[in-house]
C-alpha cells in the first residue's frame, strides 16, 4: 500500500531505502564495498528514488516510467522498483567505482549520460535482476526486528 510510504516518521521509505542496501551488498558487492570504503549512504540518494518511485529522476524518460508503473500495477508488488534502482546502479557502476563521494553524488543527481534511462537498456536490464517478494519480505523482517532491537523494543 503506498500510503504507507508517507506515514509519521516515514517508517516505510526508510524501510525501503535498508532493504535497497540490503540488495545492493547481495547483487553489486562492488560497488557496495566502493560506497562503503567512500563512506556514501545508500539513503543519501535512494530516498528521493522510493519517496516519489522514482519520478525524482528529472531525465528518466516517461515510456521507461510508463512501462516500470505498467509492471507495479501487475504484479502488485514494489520489487519492480527495487529492481530498476539495481539496474541503474548496475549500469552506472563503471563511473562510480571511478569517482569519490562528491563525484558519485553529482553523477546520481544528474546522470549525464541518460542512455541508460532508455527504456529498452533499463527496463530489460531491471527484469534481469532476481529480486523475488519472498526476499523482500525477508529482508524487511530482518530490518524490523534489527531496529526493534536497536530501540529497546525487543
Amino acid at each position: 500500500n503506498l500510503q504507507h510510504m508517507y506515514w509519521p516518521e516515514l517508517r516505510c521509505l526508510k524501510t525501503c531505502c535498508r532493504i535497497f542496501e540490503r540488495i545492493v551488498e547481495k547483487k553489486l558487492p562492488v560497488l557496495a564495498d566502493h560506497f562503503d570504503y567512500h563512506d556514501l549512504h545508500i539513503g543519501m540518494f535512494a530516498l528521493g528514488w522510493f519517496q516519489t518511485l522514482f519520478l525524482y529522476i528529472p531525465c528518466m524518460p516517461a515510456p521507461t516510467i510508463n512501462h516500470m508503473w505498467d509492471i507495479f500495477l501487475v504484479e502488485r508488488s514494489m520489487k519492480i522498483f527495487f529492481r530498476v534502482g539495481t539496474a541503474i546502479l548496475f549500469l552506472s557502476q563503471p563511473i562510480l567505482l571511478n569517482h569519490d563521494t562528491e563525484g558519485m553524488m553529482q553523477y546520481l543527481t544528474t546522470f549525464p549520460d541518460a542512455t541508460i534511462f532508455n527504456p529498452d537498456i533499463l527496463i530489460n536490464c531491471a527484469l534481469q535482476i532476481k529480486i523475488t517478494n519472498k526476499m523482500l519480505e525477508n529482508l524487511e523482517s530482518s530490518i524490523v526486528v534489527e531496529h526493534e532491537i536497536a530501540s529497546g523494543m525487543r
